[in-house]
């Protein structure tokens, strides 16, 4: 499965509001889409007056430890307590105190069954397709093969997390820092890239294990 960066909104903010485009991505380092490499995340920052949204991308390798579905009990409770983890902005980010942000509320989107549906949408199209222009056996057992090399290639693709966590901060000029405990937490991630707008100024940083604050 290929790596997606997209930006997703919840209802108390949809991130349509946010009239400037966050910094291109070429120019702050972000890999996005097809650029799936485990160790690497990429966060997204936007403040519009007095609402904030973050947003963590990152290789579910490094959220859960796997990529496939969970095959027991004790994958299931693991995939279970990473997401519980991965949804507590407490628990991962630190915002000034002078900016009195309050946290209030996350989504997690596991984006397999998104990246499920739309291999099988791609994938009914292209037999119709190659229904609708087969004229013998050896086109229809081309189509079997791509039908099969498709499969194939899903199966041992790669899957991604994206969640999104929501903010109220009642001094929105005090918000000129961030760190993050995310190296703590999930210790497989060797950098993650911070790129955002704040008071129509663009950030762009990169977190590692031994820098995790960013200021602006």
């Amino acid at each position: 499965m290929k790596a997606k960066f997209c930006l997703f909104a919840l209802p108390l903010l949809p991130l349509s509001v946010l009239a400037a485009p966050l910094p291109d991505a070429h120019e702050s380092g972000v890999h996005q889409e097809g650029a799936h490499q485990h160790g690497l995340g990429s966060l997204s920052l936007a403040l519009n007056e007095q609402q904030l949204i973050l947003e963590l991308h990152a290789p579910a390798a490094d959220i859960v430890g796997f990529e496939h579905a969970p095959q027991n009990i004790e994958q299931e409770q693991q995939q279970t307590a990473a997401f519980k983890r991965v949804q507590d902005a407490n628990l991962l980010f630190t915002l000034p105190k002078q900016a009195e942000c309050t946290f209030i509320e996350s989504k997690l989107i596991d984006q397999d069954e998104d990246e499920l549906n739309e291999h099988e949408d791609n994938h009914e199209a292209k037999a119709d397709n190659h229904k609708a222009k087969s004229t013998g056996a050896d086109e229809h057992q081309n189509a079997a093969h791509d039908h099969d090399h498709d499969h194939d290639h899903d199966e041992h693709g790669h899957s991604d997390v994206l969640v999104q966590y929501h903010y109220q901060c009642l001094q929105p000029q005090a918000l000129t820092s961030l760190d993050t405990q995310l190296f703590e937490q999930f210790a497989s991630f060797n950098k993650i890239e911070l790129q955002g707008i704040i008071a129509n100024s663009q950030v762009a940083a990169t977190l590692s294990q031994e820098q995790t604050r960013a200021a602006w």
